[in-house]
């Protein structure tokens, strides 16, 4: 096995560091983190293939069958997260829908926004524009392609399997600066989001929707009380770099097989 091979395959223990930038702005570290994985995790997937076959024409088959076999998972289970995240947004909604429902719920699917009859009594009348601003947010803005592109990565690389958790948080993030310009009221919308959380604190949503009630509320509710982070710039381009870096490496295992073909 190429030495070269194992910075493509352990890199992604690398991105962990992208847990803890949680506190920067919302918008880049949502970008920041979605790219990051998309690139870690398809240079880890195309290594593996390639140490698969060199090791076969190595005269290595128990070693080809191994790199195979982890190729293979790789490829079964990115695409069995996308097969349930499809069947996740079969339902569809236009616009607004409100349900008939007693229980506090509130969220975001690709097609609009579902709230219930309980989660609208449950905020008052400026509560309720804050509300419908964060999870509008959500549609407008497609954050689920952002929570969909780690869920793909981490199921292909579970080294990245962190970032899920990292990414849903910062488009909830995102989703609370967007309501707080709407409202022009930071502390209506902390108070709606925390508000929401509570109402909504026995419900269960599916993994696929983005709710305002989502996420580590009182870190949402401190972030919007607080003035925003910087962007740290540099520490996000040296995370890019070695994603393209990590890539670049990938890129040459490539060449070189196809230089032995």
């Amino acid at each position: 096995m190429d030495d070269g091979a194992l910075v493509p395959l352990l890199a992604p223990m690398l991105a962990w560091a992208l847990v803890y930038c949680r506190s920067w702005q919302p918008r880049p570290t949502s970008w920041l983190i979605a790219v990051v994985s998309a690139l870690l995790a398809l240079s880890s997937t195309v290594t593996l293939a390639v140490e698969a076959v060199e090791s076969w024409m190595d005269g290595s088959p128990l070693l080809g069958t191994v790199f195979g076999a982890l190729f293979v998972t790789a490829l079964v289970s990115a695409g069995a997260a996308a097969w349930h995240r499809r069947r996740a947004w079969q339902v569809h909604v236009d616009g607004l829908a409100i349900l008939p429902d007693d229980e506090p719920l509130a969220y975001a699917l690709p097609g609009g926004v579902v709230v219930s009859r309980g989660m609208v009594r449950a905020l008052g009348a400026d509560q309720r524009r804050a509300l419908l601003a964060h999870e509008r947010a959500h549609v407008s803005l497609r954050h689920h392609r952002f929570v969909l592109v780690v869920d793909l990565a981490s199921a292909a690389q579970p080294l990245l399997w962190p970032l899920r958790a990292a990414v849903r948080y910062t488009v909830e993030r995102w989703a609370d600066e967007v309501a707080a310009a709407a409202t022009g009221d930071r502390v209506l919308t902390a108070r709606a989001v925390a508000t929401a959380a509570l109402a909504a604190r026995q419900s269960r949503l599916s993994v696929a929707a983005l709710g305002i009630s989502a996420g580590p509320v009182p870190q949402r509710v401190a972030a919007l009380l607080t003035p925003a982070q910087p962007r740290y710039r540099v520490l996000a381009l040296l995370a890019l770099l070695l994603a393209a870096f990590v890539l670049a490496e990938a890129g040459e295992a490539v060449l070189d097989l196809w230089q032995l073909l």
